[in-house]
């Protein structure tokens, strides 16, 4: 009996270690993850009922700084929106719920969300770089590992994604146990982050990032260039790529727009503006391949607004090849309001 109780207590301490890093990293994660996270917490936030204006001390989440609000208009997509589209510069009700990395998978689940716990906005702008239609690149580095999804969507995602054969889903490093091993916060999968971090040095920096959202609605720069001329992604393609990932991005775009009519949203698809090398450098047959995927998606949305034309922006206004700067940004918001001014 002594024997099989030191066993049981011995089982007990060597597990601690273990246990402490699972709770460490449920409820830590502002302390030790990269500068990435505050953009995943903020839309999160927002998606999930917490979100509103910073400093106003009312926290419906149990944060301080946060206080409930639904916009009239909403922004969804990728790290292209997210740094292209300055509420700030738009409208007072407007809120950028985009997302360095996103695609339509994690677009859909944030709309729906904000839908159930915030309620309908009367539009929604749905800008992804054309890139975005093809290819996934932060599912299991950010989508995954930050928790996006609840555990639910993230399996179905995930069997949906196999199921389509999408190269992302059957990459040959990632399963089914990967997705629980992130989500169980087992310390294979944090262990790396939290030694990168020292546990917990990356909290101040962490803080002031999700602040700076705060303030502008979700606007954030990843190219701060005061003018650059290189080539984005989409400068080097020759054809729309309609396989690989493709399949399961046209799935869950179709269930976003299926979603915003179900519910009488406005829904604008947009595009980004490309600097003028890039423009220059795109190649006719991609072109018009994209562009005949966009016009082919108002079959699920008549009503809806589909952009056939990206915008030419100067090298000046871009701060990376793929985004604008602060002064690009301000310019492209603004007339982005104006030509949609029914929507701000």
């Amino acid at each position: 009996m002594n024997r099989n109780l030191n066993f049981f207590l011995k089982f007990l301490l060597a597990l601690l270690p273990v246990l402490f890093i699972i709770l460490y990293t449920a409820f830590f994660p502002m302390y030790y993850q990269d500068t990435d996270y505050p953009s995943w917490k903020y839309t999160k936030d927002i998606q999930s009922g917490k979100g509103g204006i910073y400093g106003d001390g009312e926290g419906k989440g149990g944060e301080e700084g946060y206080r409930e609000k639904d916009f009239k208009t909403i922004i969804i997509g990728d790290s292209a929106a997210m740094a292209d589209l300055k509420p700030t510069c738009m409208s007072d009700d407007c809120i950028n719920l985009a997302i360095g990395g996103a695609t339509s998978i994690e677009m859909y689940y944030t709309l729906r969300d904000y839908i159930e716990n915030v309620g309908c906005p009367e539009n929604v702008v749905i800008m992804f770089s054309p890139f975005h239609y093809s290819y996934i690149d932060n599912y299991w580095t950010r989508s995954i590992y930050f928790h996006h999804f609840s555990i639910t969507d993230a399996i179905k995602t995930y069997t949906e994604g196999r199921k389509l054969k999408a190269d992302t889903f059957n990459d040959g490093e990632h399963d089914l146990f990967s997705l629980l091993s992130m989500y169980l916060r087992l310390p294979d999968s944090y262990l790396p982050a939290l030694i990168n971090a020292r546990f917990f040095l990356r909290y101040e920096d962490n803080s002031l990032r999700l602040k700076e959202l705060d303030e502008s609605r979700g606007q954030y720069h990843f190219g701060t260039m005061d003018g650059c001329d290189y080539l984005n992604y989409e400068s080097n393609y020759t054809e729309f790529k309609t396989d690989g990932d493709h399949p399961i991005l046209d799935e869950y775009m179709i269930k976003i727009l299926r979603l915003c009519q179900e519910n009488a949203v406005n829904i604008t698809v947009s595009q980004p503006p490309m600097n003028t090398a890039s423009y220059e450098s795109l190649n006719d047959d991609y072109l018009s391949q994209y562009f005949e995927y966009i016009e082919g998606l108002s079959v699920y949305y008549p009503e809806g607004i589909y952009e056939t034309e990206i915008p030419e922006y100067d090298n000046k206004y871009f701060g990376d090849a793929s985004h604008l700067n602060d002064e690009g940004a301000k310019k492209f918001s603004e007339e982005f309001a104006l030509r949609y001014k029914d929507m701000f």
